[in-house]
């Protein structure tokens, strides 16, 4: 609390050194995206509209260091630079921060994650237009911090997040709708990709093992019953798909399954910047909400997503070719894009437990043979 408070004294010659530095021109654009994988997928619309608005400034996006593989080849950015949270905890970590942003000497920044140190930092750090969005969920501590953005697009419950990002970039003269995401491989991906899944001419549908949000997991024993259940209704081979965390529930699903030699098991084999070239052969991939789904998504491969807890009017896969599987139980949705529920309230997990195999399997059924026509 204590740089809020500072930071509230000083304010005026802030102010003052913030508008000496004021340009009339754009040559340097920053983007802070710290979230998982799903979240930075989500937010790719943005560096795509930012570098058709302003083509010849330089592009910068902060990440996290996990997801900073998804970034390395999109085309619209030009430097990447990776924090951890723990990397401006208390107020060491704020001046740290903040003359790292300085030090950059931006034009324009744009925080996707509104929380107090990035508000302080952007501040501290001189940046003349400091555009972020006010949460739908918020605590008072943001709210006095987030004066010190200079514009803040709140977010209203029931609309997509990237709809409030597109709206929030009007701040700048950017008048765009188009909320399409995008991922990127690295050259050597598609070979990579072809020695796992092998020569088949069979369908391909893709299988999450798990999530990093414990709470939407749909578990090991459903995926096994499902992957069973698809195996014996349909001609198409199943491709586990997780991250080396994830072996080990690979390998037991693998074990227990029925037909192996009709599984693929990818999980852990691929980098974040080789896993587009698999994910992009499927012919159906089937997740909750997992940062591979919106992979797939941004990927136009047609999925099925097992909702469970999270409020799909805030964020969801947006394909043309994807089928939403939620129940309708009066505790969900419970988990929301600023407000992440871990744990469920009522020891159930019964937006996971009710969901129907059968339903998956006989909606995987159609869309496959859509798909494969």
């Amino acid at each position: 609390m204590i740089y809020l408070i500072l930071t509230y004294i000083f304010s005026s010659l802030l102010y003052l050194l913030v508008a000496i530095r004021r340009k009339s021109s754009v040559s340097r654009v920053l983007v802070i995206q710290t979230a998982k994988i799903g979240d930075l997928i989500c937010s790719t619309p943005v560096f795509r509209e930012v570098k058709k608005k302003y083509p010849d400034a330089q592009l910068t996006v902060i990440v996290n260091p996990i997801t900073k593989e998804l970034l390395k080849y999109n085309p619209h950015i030009d430097k990447i630079i990776t924090i951890k949270n723990t990397d401006y905890r208390g107020f060491s970590g704020k001046l740290k921060l903040s003359k790292l942003i300085r030090k950059g000497n931006y034009d324009i920044a744009i925080c996707l994650n509104p929380n107090v140190p990035f508000a302080i930092a952007l501040f501290w750090g001189l940046v003349p237009i400091r555009l972020s969005v006010m949460p739908n969920f918020v605590g008072i501590t943001f709210r006095l911090a987030s004066l010190f953005f200079s514009y803040l697009e709140r977010h209203i419950s029931g609309q997509l997040i990237t709809e409030t990002y597109m709206k929030m970039l009007k701040a700048i003269g950017i008048e765009s709708d188009d909320i399409s995401k995008e991922v990127y491989k690295s050259k050597e991906a598609d070979a990579k990709a072809q020695q796992i899944l092998g020569l088949s001419d069979k369908p391909l549908i893709g299988i999450a093992v798990s999530s990093g949000n414990k709470l939407k997991e749909l578990g090991t024993e459903k995926i096994i019953r499902l992957i069973d259940m698809l195996l014996d209704n349909m001609d198409i081979y199943v491709v586990l798909i997780g991250s080396t965390q994830d072996r080990n529930a690979a390998n037991i699903i693998l074990d227990a399954a029925s037909k192996r030699d009709r599984i693929v098991n990818a999980a852990g084999r691929l980098s974040l910047k080789e896993l587009p070239a698999l994910i992009e052969r499927l012919s159906l991939f089937i997740g909750v909400d997992t940062g591979i789904t919106y992979m797939a998504d941004a990927l136009s491969v047609p999925i099925i997503h097992l909702a469970g807890p999270i409020d799909v009017s805030e964020q969801r896969p947006t394909g043309k070719n994807v089928k939403i599987i939620q129940q309708k139980i009066s505790c969900s949705p419970c988990t929301y894009v600023f407000k992440t529920a871990h744990t469920c309230k009522t020891w159930t997990k019964e937006c996971i437990e009710k969901i129907n195999i059968e339903e998956i399997v006989d909606t995987a059924r159609k869309i496959v043979s859509h798909v494969c026509r």
